[in-house]
């Protein structure tokens, strides 16, 4: 488990450093490609709980986060440029085979609640990030597989929580890319976006599925005393990284970039929901760039620090303080990215692959739906390169961690209290456990 040159060893603090960082990460999947370049295998003798094929998508999917990025703001620098050419271009290649229906790597026919929804959020990313070097390269056969792939997800059951937002997602590619008409996807785009809107909770935050209420709670409780299960209700109280920087935010802010132009007021409704949750989303950070960790799906490590790039990515600078200039935002996203560089010894595979864990391989870290390749989620956070050199973002001096009063914060929405004592170096949450500890008082 070694340290992987150019991330390990970066000093990420430049666009240059991050485009660095960034083909780090991607050029040990490249051994990891199929013959037809439509899946990705990372060698690894574990697996999640749905099959093997879904599971190979999501090993070609998921960098496809750092590969949209590397495409929307093409290298003026011609080394940079040839670079990211040669490490893209299996990915390119796979967008052909994938969605072949008579090739072997097909990614296979979508079901309902079928895991292959997750990925087509980030299918559909780059189909937007880059619609030219994607779908534009492509014939007239391999535009209709495409398009034909995703419009699978129309009309098919998904759970009640951040799934909405793949298929949202791909009807946004399929209208802008691949040339649909809106009135195609319009009522199910509306129905999907309305139900999102009813996770909000206050103060920007969204839960990951509808809230259980005290009632449920009680419920809840007296089912587990009857039957040792605490799952019998089937509604909870989410609010963690999937609030954020996994999904919800980090989509509305995907959203601001891609859909403005088709709803305009509801992308200023995420706009000032990104402002209301960084008034509070960034006391999860230390001022070393150490996030809190808690919640699901922690193998996505660096991925809690997405919010603040996808600020950048979605050009929402008109925050409160403390990420009130491009320089603040850039600071917290800079800080966690060197954190992870500087505490990243253990968290490598032997081939430089990215391991399930947290600071080192540990499946107690893990989901049952972590597969091998799912820990390229983090790549969500290096979207950032996506902007040009010359943007604000970059040209912005990087500003501090900043100071401020009391070291303790109460959260309503989350109901937690956020603890930080900087003379310390204490930083933690307090979270509340079981009914009649779980509505804190309005401050």
């Amino acid at each position: 488990m070694p340290p992987l040159p150019g991330f390990s060893d970066n000093p990420l603090r430049t666009r240059a450093d991050l485009v660095q960082a960034t083909i780090a990460l991607l050029q040990p999947l490249v051994p990891c490609f199929s013959s037809g370049k439509g899946r990705v295998r990372v060698p690894v003798s574990t697996a999640a709980h749905f099959d093997e094929g879904a599971a190979q998508l999501e090993g070609f999917a998921r960098p496809l986060w750092a590969v949209g990025a590397l495409l929307v703001a093409r290298a003026s620098d011609p080394k940079e440029a040839l670079l990211v050419d040669e490490i893209v271009q299996p990915w390119i290649d796979g967008f052909i085979t994938g969605t072949d229906p008579d090739h072997e790597d097909y990614w296979g026919v979508i079901h309902d609640t079928d895991q292959r929804m997750v990925e087509a959020e980030i299918l559909a990313f780059v189909l937007l990030a880059a619609p030219d070097r994607i779908y534009g390269s492509l014939d007239a056969r391999s535009k209709h597989n495409v398009t034909n792939w995703l419009r699978q997800l129309h009309h098919k059951p998904m759970p009640m929580n951040n799934w909405r937002w793949f298929r949202v997602f791909a009807n946004l590619a399929l209208v802008k890319v691949c040339g649909l008409s809106l009135d195609d996807v319009q009522e199910e785009m509306a129905a999907d976006l309305e139900l999102l809107d009813t996770f909000y909770r206050l103060d920007g935050w969204s839960a990951d599925g509808p809230w259980q209420t005290p009632e449920q709670a009680e419920k809840e409780v007296a089912a587990y005393k009857e039957t040792g299960r605490r799952d019998t209700i089937g509604i909870g109280r989410q609010a963690d990284y999937y609030s954020g920087s996994f999904a919800i935010q980090f989509s509305q802010l995907l959203f601001v970039r891609f859909g403005s132009d088709i709803d305009p007021s509801r992308a200023e409704i995420y706009r000032q929901r990104a402002r209301d949750f960084g008034a509070g989303f960034w006391r999860y950070f230390d001022a070393g760039g150490a996030a809190i960790p808690f919640g699901r799906s922690l193998t996505y490590r660096f991925a809690c620090g997405g919010f603040f790039a996808a600020l950048a990515f979605a050009d929402v600078f008109n925050m409160p303080a403390p990420l009130d200039n491009p320089g603040a935002v850039k600071g917290f996203l800079l800080r966690h990215l060197r954190w992870w560089a500087r505490h990243s010894t253990s968290i490598f595979n032997t081939d430089g692959t990215l391991s399930i864990g947290w600071l080192y391989p540990n499946m107690y870290m893990s989901e049952d739906y972590n597969s091998p390749q799912s820990p390229y989620w983090c790549l969500k956070t290096l979207i950032a390169v996506g902007l040009c050199e010359d943007h604000d973002f970059w040209q912005a001096e990087e500003q501090p961690y900043p100071d401020f009063g009391p070291g303790t914060a109460l959260l309503p929405a989350p109901e937690q209290i956020l603890c930080y004592h900087p003379t310390g170096k204490h930083h933690f949450m307090l979270s509340p456990v079981g009914p009649g500890q779980h509505d804190f008082a309005e401050p």
